[in-house]
């Protein structure tokens, strides 16, 4: 090969990996958020009532919340006792 064929290699990104980190995030500012999504979640029940999980889920806009957000306000949701457990993927107001 002559000297004017020859090709640099670019460099390489070994070693990296994309992935969400928590830790960009304060605490307080995760409460926040947690608090909102728990908000919605409670408001929506209480107007609508009992509701299945994807219902609420359409309703609300939960795809855009992020990774797990939407599982995480549930979960948080009935620990608060903002709603209950109604059945399987069925949630109702408190």
């Amino acid at each position: 090969m002559s000297p004017q064929t020859t090709r640099r290699r670019a460099q390489s990104i070994a070693g990296w990996a994309p992935t969400t980190a928590r830790s960009a995030y304060d605490e307080d500012e995760l409460e926040f958020w947690t608090n909102r999504e728990v908000s919605l979640i409670e408001n929506l029940l209480k107007d609508k009532g009992e509701m299945d999980k994807d219902a609420i889920g359409e309703a609300r806009g939960c795809k855009y919340w992020g990774p797990l957000r939407f599982r995480q306000a549930l979960k948080e949701g009935i620990e608060r006792g903002a709603f209950r457990k109604a059945g399987r993927n069925r949630y109702a107001p408190a």
